[in-house]
């Protein structure tokens, strides 16, 4: 079921990817794909992107927020790994919502860094096995 979810995610990834191409194609711009998951994860993570609704029951606040209080006391990179696992395991929307409760600017930007390195990998790995 989880690795299901994620493959979802990854599907979805994919069509928003696609979507950024188109967009920077029609202005005549490139970036590398890698930039263009970073943007899409922040933009999730800003709500300028809903997620898929992909059969996923919504993810409560209080969820998010009970995940946040878990990972705030550890070591800095201690809360990238388990906000990155986090997403791994039960999502992305709760990842992000949890992200955002501990109202950190720094943990949040590396945090969206390192999930989209992690989604780009699994990216990658999905291509692969279409070939």
């Amino acid at each position: 079921m989880v690795q299901e979810a994620v493959h979802e995610e990854i599907k979805w990834l994919e069509e928003q990817l696609e979507a950024k191409k188109k967009e920077l194609a029609v202005g005549g711009a490139e970036k590398p794909e890698k930039e263009m998951v970073r943007e899409v994860i922040k933009d999730v993570s800003l709500e300028k992107t809903p997620l898929p609704a992909g059969g996923a029951a919504p993810i409560s606040d209080d969820a998010a927020q009970k995940a946040a209080y878990n990972l705030k006391e550890q070591e800095h990179q201690q809360i990238i790994e388990g906000l990155i696992s986090l997403a791994l395991a039960q999502g992305l929307a709760i990842a992000v919502k949890a992200a955002n409760h501990l109202k950190n600017p720094h943990l949040l930007d590396e945090f969206h860094d390192a999930l989209a390195d992690k989604y780009y990998e699994k990216l990658l790995a999905a291509r692969k096995l279409k070939a």
